[in-house]
């Protein structure tokens, strides 16, 4: 009987660690890439010996770019297409706009904590850094470039480029006449202003081309299926693809790790950095879960919030243990019917929709790890540069695959629509099982 129970525990702990043993890997090429860094600093490595250092993570990051518009185009369209407003109903409305809400408010919470607490701030520059200014534009200009990007005349230059207003002064002198009626020379300056480009992907547009596509593959019906078929295979060919990349990370994030700490000026200042970014994510988490999404249900349905979440705390402990929404569906649906006397109807279409695409948490780590990276690249950030970090997440986090680092990929998303520098995203891989 003994032998029987141990190996039942044999098999069970055999099952752990067969299902978490990218993280366990992930986590092992952390404590190295920092074993690494801290070790390797004191001998003063040329600077070819820390490219070569850096070449296994640059790979990974270039390999997870590559893939990054083929996953938002393919994992738009398809999500798009599969949705049929016609089945649901009302039902499908309000499901939809209750998730897009849940994915936009988060943005907010993220990026307030990040500017409040300012986890990247205060962290000496890297010996090859240094401060990047962003143009100061007009509010007017902003607000135009982003309808402008919303709506590209090209669809394949927005894989590469978008628009953005370029300003030019131009100085003229001329003779006028002062007080004393003398002719003087004066200088007027004028500022002129055109449509230019910016050479960096234009995410936003890309998706909502995309969302058309996808809209139109669903209204023209039965024409329509072959096309979302070739899409639903690419998105899921993609998915194959980046599920067997994934399984690179632990060399990538140790060598990211490694080379973000050896070219660190101030060690202790990246590690300060690095534990004010989990207090940043773990208060915005808290903020959103025990203040906002309370005032949710209470605005709805007039009723004790607590009370309802304290009795859906067992499948959100699974989900939470797990690291997966898709694992704790039965549970969910379990309590919801059972304790909640939720109608089978609506709680069986609304919880796997919302797992699949409703992403607050993930919105609240991405948008506060891209003001986290850029205030550790020292970029300003201005207002135009926030509003499109929170807008990109907002639509973003409705297509994040269920592959692990998707958060991480898109902040690096983010990062590239952006132009920030990416150069300290191995600190994510760091922290993301935790996070």
């Amino acid at each position: 009987m003994a032998r029987g129970g141990d190996a039942c525990t044999g098999q069970w702990w055999m099952g752990v660690l067969r299902n978490n043993l990218l993280v366990i890997l992930t986590v092992l090429g952390a404590i190295v890439g920092f074993a690494l860094g801290v070790g390797l600093r004191e001998t003063e490595l040329s600077q070819d010996a820390i490219i070569w250092l850096g070449i296994p993570g640059e790979m990974y990051m270039r390999s997870l770019k590559m893939m990054i518009l083929p996953l938002i185009i393919c994992s738009v369209i398809a999500g798009t297409a599969s949705l049929d407003p016609k089945s649901n109903g009302k039902i499908s409305v309000v499901a939809l706009v209750y998730i897009i809400i849940t994915n936009c408010l988060p943005c907010l919470v993220g990026m307030g904590m990040a500017l409040i607490i300012r986890p990247g701030e205060g962290v000496s520059a890297s010996r090859n850094q240094r401060e990047i200014k962003a143009p100061v534009m007009e509010t007017a200009d902003i607000f135009a470039d982003l309808l402008r990007n919303v709506f590209p005349d090209n669809i394949v230059a927005a894989c590469f480029q978008q628009a953005q207003t370029k300003y030019e002064i131009l100085e003229k002198q001329v003779l006028e006449m002062n007080a004393t009626s003398d002719l003087v020379n004066s200088t007027v300056i004028t500022k002129l202003k055109k449509i230019g480009i910016a050479y960096s992907t234009n995410v936003l547009g890309i998706v909502v081309c995309c969302l058309f596509f996808g809209i139109a593959t669903t209204a023209v019906g039965e024409l329509g299926k072959p096309f979302f078929l070739f899409f639903h295979s690419a998105s899921e060919i993609i998915l194959k693809i980046l599920r067997t990349m994934v399984w690179s990370t632990p060399i990538g994030v140790a060598s990211l790790i490694a080379v973000a700490l050896v070219e660190s000026s101030g060690l202790e200042d990246t590690f300060k950095s690095m534990g004010m970014f989990t207090l940043t994510i773990f208060c915005g988490i808290a903020t959103y879960q025990l203040l906002i999404v309370p005032l949710y249900y209470f605005a709805i349905m007039r009723a004790n919030p607590y009370k309802f979440l304290a009795s859906m705390s067992r499948p959100w402990m699974v989900a939470v243990a797990t690291a997966s929404s898709a694992v704790a569906i039965p549970e969910t649906l379990n309590r919801l019917e059972t304790t909640n006397k939720v109608d089978k109807r609506i709680s069986r279409f609304v919880v796997p929709l919302a797992s699949t695409i409703n992403r607050d948490g993930s919105s609240l780590y991405i948008t506060a790890a891209c003001i986290f990276i850029a205030q550790l690249a020292n970029y300003d950030l201005d207002a135009a540069k926030i509003m499109l970090i929170w807008i990109l997440t907002t639509v973003i986090s409705l297509a994040v695959p269920s592959v692990p680092s998707a958060g991480v990929m898109a902040v690096l998303i983010n990062l590239t629509a952006l132009g920030i520098p990416a150069d300290n995203i191995g600190l994510l891989f760091a922290m993301e099982w935790l996070l």
